[in-house]
């Protein structure tokens, strides 16, 4: 996606309190599931958007499976247009604005990590 390009969730969506939870906490199980509700996606395009397979959302979903791999937090992040603030990451390169970002937090290709985030 471009710089200009909309996300998949609308702004409200990602205002929700029970989203940003679920977000902070990189609980995908519930964000993944409140994007279904609110957001009207399917996990198919949750999948695609993220590079990810159905089966594998399918999982986090179910809770049999938690997404761990900071490269996937970040293709999620990069996929479904969530402000790096909103997963304690650096602001996203398609940002326009940042939003607060996490202490020393990068992502792949040279953005710095927090060495005490798990």
């Amino acid at each position: 996606m471009d710089a200009a390009a909309p996300g998949l969730l609308a702004p409200d969506v990602l205002d929700r309190a029970d989203v940003r939870a679920g977000l902070a906490e990189h609980d995908f199980a519930a964000a993944f599931t409140l994007f279904k509700k609110w957001g009207g996606l399917s996990q198919n395009r949750i999948a695609s958007a993220c590079r990810l397979t159905p089966g594998k959302v399918s999982t986090i979903i179910s809770g049999s499976q938690r997404v761990t791999s900071f490269d996937v937090v970040c293709r999620i992040a990069d996929g479904l247009r969530i402000p790096g603030g909103l997963l304690g990451l650096a602001p996203r390169p398609w940002e326009g604005t940042p939003t607060a970002p996490a202490r020393g937090s990068r992502c792949p290709a040279g953005r710095r990590r927090d060495p005490v985030a798990a």
